[in-house]
């Protein structure tokens, strides 16, 4: 074989080993069996009764609202939550909104995988056998343009970071599912603006004074 020739199936190699190269994950928390039965749905405020139900249960305060949206973010390797807000996380894909509020019961808390948009997130820098942190982030996306400025104003909700192992590009069905991710709350709307309404009145009351 001439140098050419080597050179050419260098540039292949390396082309199907970079097609491999990069981990993916499923940005889902319904709609798919996973391998695991918990509660992985997103609230208003704080779960109501019933919320350590497995999913399909009738529980409330579950997160509608197509003005809030989901994202994910992660920092490679497990373990690593006190990275989860550093310069090392990054955002995975794109955000998806939530349901209506007229969806089916078991829907609600879930979000939506948008007509044409797949689920399936690259981890950018991550290859099989690698492990990564995740977390997902709920805003209204209606109040703020992005999860920096609902960071900055305090009206977020996030879940607990949790691990996530890459797996092989043909992994068994379910493996890129994000098992370990947790029920969390989104903040409610009602409550930001009683609490907004009370620091008010605790000002002007302290400027009569």
């Amino acid at each position: 074989m001439n140098t050419k020739s080597l050179l050419a199936l260098a540039m292949l190699l390396l082309t199907a080993t970079s097609g491999q190269a990069q981990g993916t994950v499923q940005f889902r928390n319904g709609g798919v069996p996973f391998p695991t039965a918990a509660n992985r749905y997103v609230y208003f405020g704080a779960p109501g009764p019933g919320a350590g139900d497995p999913p399909g249960s009738t529980d409330l305060n579950r997160l509608v609202g197509m003005n809030y949206v989901a994202g994910l973010w992660y920092v490679p390797g497990a373990d690593n939550s006190a990275q989860i807000y550093s310069a090392a996380s990054q955002q995975a894909g794109r955000t998806f909104p939530f349901r209506n509020p007229t969806t089916a019961e078991i829907n609600k808390g879930t979000w939506v995988i948008v007509a044409g948009s797949s689920p399936t997130f690259t981890l950018d820098g991550l290859v099989f056998g690698q492990s990564a942190t995740l977390q997902v982030r709920v805003w209204d996306s209606a109040k703020f343009s992005s999860f920096e400025a609902a960071l900055a104003a305090g009206e977020y909700g996030a879940s607990a970071p949790f691990n996530y192992a890459i797996p092989p590009p043909s992994h068994p069905p379910g493996s890129d599912y994000m098992d370990n991710l947790r029920a969390f709350a989104a903040p409610e709307p009602t409550t930001i603006g009683l609490s907004i309404l009370g620091a008010a009145a605790l000002l002007l009351l302290r400027r009569r004074r």
